[in-house]
């Protein structure tokens, strides 16, 4: 039986996209049934939830794939960051869309909401503000990758 071996990022892709599919889902349905601040918050909770398990899963997987169960420790970060990073770029981008061109409405009320509990005046932001957000997200998902794979590899790890 001959295996054809792929390289990491067409072992990743599939991952990628089920895990945007999965947060987008969240993302659609969080807005539409709960468009607060919580609603917000929930909704990031829980996606939160499911990328850290979906990077175990990842890295799992990969481990199995790959030399027969055997995964060393740099493999698994490189996995877990490969698939955390792509992932958060393309829903950073998801995020300045929507904010701009799907729904900019919720992006407003949600600021207004946040700076009525911050006891502040609310000023409608700069267009700008989006692209702040969107540096923000990466820089979250690049903290969520490097921690959440730090962890998993320390788990899956076989070297000795």
């Amino acid at each position: 039986m001959n295996t054809i071996v792929k390289n990491t990022f067409q072992f990743l892709w599939p991952y990628i996209l089920g895990l945007l599919i999965i947060r987008l889902g969240i993302d659609v349905i969080i807005k539409q049934f709960v468009p607060t601040l919580s609603g917000a918050s929930l909704g990031q909770g829980i996606s939160l939830v499911v990328e850290l398990l979906f990077l175990f899963l990842t890295i799992n997987n990969y481990k199995k794939f790959k030399n027969n169960g055997s995964l060393m420790f740099s493999e698994g970060i490189k996995i877990g960051m490969g698939l955390i990073l792509v992932f958060g770029i393309l829903f950073s981008i998801y995020v300045v869309l929507h904010g701009f061109y799907i729904d900019p409405q919720y992006q407003e009320n949600i600021a207004r909401e946040f700076a009525e509990k911050a006891g502040q005046e609310y000023k409608k932001a700069a267009n700008n503000m989006a692209f702040i957000g969107l540096a923000s997200s990466i820089i979250r998902y690049v903290f969520i990758g490097a921690f959440g794979s730090i962890i998993c590899s320390a788990i899956l790890k076989t070297e000795k």
